[in-house]
C-alpha cells in the first residue's frame, strides 16, 4: 500500500473515531412538553380559570444547568409538583424568568400554572448547555404485558417466515445451492 493512501486512510478513520466520540459524549439533553389545560368558566363569580401544565425533562447523562424558563409576564400563580429550588426574575423587556439551578440526569420537573386574569405566554425553555426542545405529547393506553409479550411474539414469528421465504426464493433463483 503507497503511503500516502496509509495517511490519507489515518486522517478519515481518525475524523470518524473523533465524530463517533463526540457523538456519544454524555451531555445534558432538555426536553420540556405540555400534557394539556383546562379552562374553568365559574357562572359566580363570572370568571375563568385556567390550569396548565409545564413538564421538563434532562434526557441526558449529565446534568443540566441554569435552567430558565421564560414567560412573557408572570403566571398569577404557578407551584412546581416536586420540591425544587427556583429563583425569580424579571428581564429588561419585562418577561418573567423562573430560573432552576440544576435538573440531573433523567430528571423532570412539573409546573402547575393557574391563571384567571392574563393567560401564560410561554417564550423560551433553556439552560446554559442550549434551548430546550420541545416535544408532543399524546395520551396513551397501556397494554398488559402478556399482551406486548404476544404481539413481539408475533412480530417475531411473521419476521421469521418473511425471511424464510426470501432466502428459499432467492436460492431457486440464484441456484445457490
Amino acid at each position: 500500500m503507497d503511503p500516502i493512501q496509509k495517511y490519507i486512510i489515518t486522517g478519515i478513520v481518525s475524523l470518524i473515531v473523533g465524530l463517533l466520540l463526540q457523538r456519544l459524549q454524555a451531555k445534558p439533553k432538555l426536553q420540556y412538553f405540555l400534557p394539556g389545560s383546562f379552562l374553568f368558566s365559574l357562572k359566580d363569580p363570572k370568571i375563568d380559570i385556567r390550569t396548565d401544565s409545564l413538564t421538563i425533562q434532562n434526557a441526558g447523562r449529565k446534568p443540566a444547568s441554569n435552567i430558565e424558563i421564560i414567560h412573557q409576564d408572570r403566571p398569577d400563580h404557578f407551584q412546581f409538583s416536586q420540591a425544587v429550588r427556583y429563583e425569580e426574575e424579571v428581564s429588561p423587556n419585562g418577561n418573567h424568568i423562573i430560573k432552576i439551578p440544576t435538573l440531573g440526569p433523567k430528571e423532570h420537573v412539573n409546573i402547575q400554572l393557574l391563571s384567571y386574569v392574563k393567560q401564560p405566554v410561554l417564550l423560551n425553555v433553556r439552560s446554559e448547555e442550549g434551548p430546550a426542545k420541545l416535544i408532543p405529547v399524546q395520551f396513551q393506553r397501556i397494554f398488559p404485558q402478556w399482551f406486548n409479550f404476544l404481539a413481539v411474539v408475533l412480530f417475531l414469528v411473521g419476521l421469521g417466515t418473511i425471511l424464510y421465504w426470501l432466502s428459499l426464493f432467492s436460492i431457486k433463483i440464484y441456484g445457490l445451492l
